[in-house]
């Protein structure tokens, strides 16, 4: 009876969620060149090897997706991208426009972006942009720009409305990797970003409202052997990944939890939002080991009613837990859609403004193996419908109040210090 129960709910569940449907998909990636003779140019140049490009995150902004292409390899032109987030005239393979300019994707200018992994738009429409700072690259000089947290407005064309450098006790220059981000609007507006390099995995924690950071380290941040190696459609990924997905549980929820995992570990993680804050010392006392997942898993996606969406990488899966309502993540996660062919490594989530839920898969295995084959389809952007929006927003789909981003104090000063003797100079002629 309990089993004929079990499988009762495990229906109701599979019924909530319509099935992910393919709305763009690409074999190779490809950009809105200025023109076509620099398109070629770069072609033989080697600034543009289209195997070399694959998208990691996108995020949606009224009609448009905004998407990222990490430089992992030579020859990756533009690491923030724009595009239509409806096909037009049935082309679902579009080509990708820079944002916000071309000149804000040149290598080795640090006022440009080097590599953008992640990014997160708040409900005022300013972009969050996570900037490595450097390459992956072995051709290319490598850049040694800091790594920094760069924020846009939307609605001004990408404006720069302030440009965060990332201390060296925070995020160590060569090494850190700025891989993915949430916005906490409490406080002054927090963000939490993974950092995976290396050598000092951890969470940066930014507070807009200080100007400020500092990193929390616990050893459930880091890879764990048992987790390193796994196979995705049969072809072996054998890389050690330090803490990688984060998600924040929903702005209507009091004492809020940031999710967390390796992507080289089974198990699911979560660290109030309070400690992270307050910087404690003995962060031990605070780190809730939640239970074990089937897979590891890459990127994770919070919705504003709690639920917690990831995906599952050797299951070629997709899985939820709503925490809302299933207090236990061992056994209220389940799965929602597996498709060996579609759902070959789903690297990120989000959520649109009309209630629709996407996933990025990039069969990224094939990339870390070197067999992208481009006369197939590699890289999918999928959706289905939920009806809510992301954790930044309400359960009515209203979102918290919001303080304006200005630039940083120290910002302004430098700039009224280095214009002021030409002001002066000019004054005086």
């Amino acid at each position: 009876m309990r089993h004929l129960i079990l499988l009762a709910v495990l229906s109701a569940v599979a019924v909530c969620h319509q099935p992910f449907q393919v709305i763009f998909e690409w074999k190779t990636i490809d950009f809105e060149w200025p023109s076509d003779e620099q398109r070629q140019y770069a072609l033989l140049r080697g600034d543009y090897v289209p195997a070399n490009n694959f998208p990691s995150t996108v995020k949606f902004w009224k009609d448009k997706m905004y998407i990222t292409l990490p430089r992992w390899k030579d020859g990756v032109p533009v690491t923030l991208a724009v595009t239509s987030a409806k096909p037009i005239n049935s082309t679902t393979a579009p080509k990708l426009e820079a944002f916000p300019s071309w000149g804000k994707q040149k290598l080795g200018d640090c006022s440009a972006f080097q590599l953008v992994h992640s990014i997160e738009i708040d409900p005022k429409g300013r972009m969050w942009v996570l900037d490595t700072g450097r390459t992956l690259s072995l051709r290319e000089p490598k850049a040694n720009c800091p790594p920094r947290l760069v924020i846009l407005d939307l609605e001004n064309n990408g404006e720069v409305l302030r440009t965060y450098e990332f201390p060296e006790d925070v995020a160590r220059r060569g090494d850190t990797y700025l891989n993915d981000i949430v916005l906490d609007h409490e406080d002054g507006v927090m963000a939490y970003i993974t950092d995976n390099g290396s050598q000092d995995p951890g969470i940066i924690v930014y507070s807009l409202r200080k100007n400020t950071s500092w990193k929390v380290r616990h050893d459930s941040m880091r890879a764990k052997p048992e987790a390193v190696g796994f196979k995705v459609a049969n072809t072996n990924v054998i890389n050690p990944v330090h803490v990688d997905g984060i998600a924040l549980s929903p702005a209507s929820v009091r004492d809020r939890q940031v999710y967390y995992s390796p992507l080289s570990s089974f198990h699911l993680y979560s660290v109030p939002t309070s400690a992270l804050k307050n910087n404690v010392t003995n962060i031990q006392q605070y780190v809730k080991e939640l239970g074990r997942k089937s897979s590891q898993t890459d990127g994770m996606a919070m919705s504003a009613t709690g639920v917690l969406y990831f995906g599952l990488l050797a299951d070629d899966a997709i899985a939820m837990w709503d925490t809302k309502n299933s207090p236990s993540f061992t056994t209220g996660q389940r799965v929602i859609s597996r498709d060996h062919a579609l759902t070959q490594w789903p690297d990120n989530f989000a959520f649109d403004e009309d209630g629709n839920f996407w996933g990025v898969t990039n069969m990224l295995q094939n990339f870390l193996n070197n067999r992208v084959n481009i006369s197939v389809s590699n890289y999918r952007l999928i959706k289905t419908r939920v009806g809510v929006r992301s954790y930044q927003y309400y359960e009515n789909g209203t979102a918290p109040d919001l303080p304006d981003v200005t630039a940083a104090a120290d910002s302004i000063r430098f700039a009224f210090t280095t214009l002021l003797p030409i002001i002066l100079l000019l004054i005086a002629k």
